[in-house]
């Protein structure tokens, strides 16, 4: 059916008949049409299908309740796929991620289906293809979704495997009865230790940050199609389907696990899936209930100082880097001071001066954003290192987002207003190095100062002015 592109499409019921789809949204297999069937029978009438989609055989479903997907526009869910199966093509591996914006915060569902197989090379398979998908299903078109949401999940067959001792260090069939035994006992503590994941989470090799319940149950594969768990001697039995989860700096106590559990009586797979339940409080809620929210009655301007990056990544084909770093922000209450961070590389965004040939730089200048009164809870602060490049566009190294009402909240409490910051950098949820600054508040010079447009008024993600919009 048309529409006119500057109407909101209707909501509509998605009906449960292959016809219905073809007419609606193109042939779509008729598994998926009896799954959706099966999904709006046990949610009831009360929830509406407002985004889907399948790569292969991965597939996502947001379901929302009436009273929220009314409140939903169309460009508020944005959808990207990256295949990492073969020659990056095939599509038996890879991800989904779909971002919505709801109540200003911007929820992010990452479905996944890695490689295979128990071993080493296999583990960093996996890693990579986590780095991949980040990389290439980006919902905003400068940063990865690990960086620009609020809240973010990661679910699906991961793959990771229990890990007994060093790779080949003992033979597939010791691994297996050490695996049993710990299942026999229930000891899923002992078991958990030797997960892949979380170890890797642990050490760095990927999605930093992001947490993992622990599994109080029985692995999840590989077991054969009846009700419980009976393992197939093939495979070690391993955690291999999971939900990880992250909130953005400063939303940590705003996000509940209710539950996380396998489900046993799955028959129609060598995996038994798992669910989980979590609360989240909305940042437009955040604000609405606390009487505090309002940090400041008048302009303050935010100083950074002292910057100086450790172990950035190699850019250039010397073997070095050319770094600046660039201040972009999202949300309302910040601007340029329209004085400091004025470089031939800032452009609309305030950024310190170029550094050649660095990958340790310091910095000792001064970058001063104005903060007034309307900050709110969704602000992010996106501390962005750049890698200048003469002949193309500059390359985007890493980049550490900080919540700027956080951060404001914690430089007004220290005794002289200044704090020092040390994070790691990170690109596709890895580290990339370092950064430590001090942050101060100080007193505008002037009350031209606090009426100052600056550089930028909107935020990046802002649908009225940001860089992004929507895509």
């Amino acid at each position: 059916s048309g529409s006119n592109s500057n109407s909101k499409p209707p909501r509509r019921k998605l009906e449960s008949s292959p016809s219905t789809f073809n007419i609606l949204e193109g042939k779509e297999a008729h598994d998926s049409v009896a799954l959706i069937s099966m999904f709006q029978e046990t949610l009831g009438d009360d929830y509406t299908l407002i985004a889907r989609q399948q790569r292969g055989q991965m597939r996502m479903q947001i379901w929302t309740r009436e009273n929220i997907t009314k409140d939903i526009e169309p460009d508020d869910i944005v959808i990207r796929c990256e295949n990492t199966g073969i020659g990056g093509v095939l599509a038996n591996k890879g991800g989904i991620v779909t971002t919505l914006t709801y109540q200003k915060t911007r929820i992010t569902f990452l479905s996944a289906h890695l490689a295979a197989h128990e071993g080493e090379q296999y583990y960093i398979a996996r890693c990579d293809n986590i780095r991949e998908i980040l990389r290439g299903a980006k919902t905003y078109d400068k940063y990865d979704a690990a960086i620009s949401s609020h809240h973010m999940f990661i679910l699906g067959d991961l793959n990771f495997r229990s890990k007994f001792g060093e790779y080949g260090e003992l033979e597939h069939e010791e691994k297996f009865e050490r695996a049993i035994d710990l299942i026999k006992a229930k000891d899923f503590e002992a078991l958990y230790a030797m997960d892949e994941l979380e170890a890797g989470i642990k050490n760095g090799d990927l999605l930093v940050n992001f947490k993992t319940l622990p599994c109080h149950f029985s692995p999840t594969f590989k077991v054969l199609r009846e009700e419980g768990f009976v393992y197939k001697e093939q495979r070690v039995p391993s955690y291999a389907d999971r939900i990880l989860f992250k909130p953005a700096d400063g939303l940590s106590r705003h996000f509940t696990p209710l539950a996380y559990e396998a489900c046993p009586g799955f028959i129609t797979s060598d995996h038994k899936p798992i669910r989980g339940a979590f609360t989240i409080t909305l940042n437009a809620k955040i604000d609405e209930d606390d009487p505090s929210s309002k940090l400041i009655s008048e302009p303050i301007r935010l100083v950074f100082s002292n910057i100086k990056c450790m172990n950035l990544p190699v850019m250039d084909v010397g073997g070095s880097s050319d770094p600046y770093v660039k201040f972009y922000w999202d949300g309302t209450g910040l601007k340029s001071d329209g004085e400091s961070g004025l470089s031939r590389y800032s452009g609309k965004w305030p950024s310190t001066k170029m550094r050649s040939k660095e990958l340790n730089p310091k910095w000792d200048e001064e970058i001063g954003l104005v903060v007034d009164s309307s900050i709110m809870t969704d602000t992010m602060l996106f501390l962005t290192v750049m890698d200048y490049d003469t002949a193309s566009q500059d390359d985007l190294m890493c980049t550490l987002p900080l919540n700027a009402k956080k951060l404001i909240r914690e430089t007004i409490k220290h005794p002289d207003q200044k704090l020092t910051i040390d994070k790691p950098l990170l690109k596709y949820g890895k580290p990339e190095g370092r950064m430590r600054f001090d942050v101060a508040i100080k007193p505008l010079s002037s009350a031209k100062d606090a009426k100052s447009t600056g550089k930028k008024k909107g935020g990046l993600f802002t649908k009225a002015k940001g860089m992004f919009g929507k895509k």
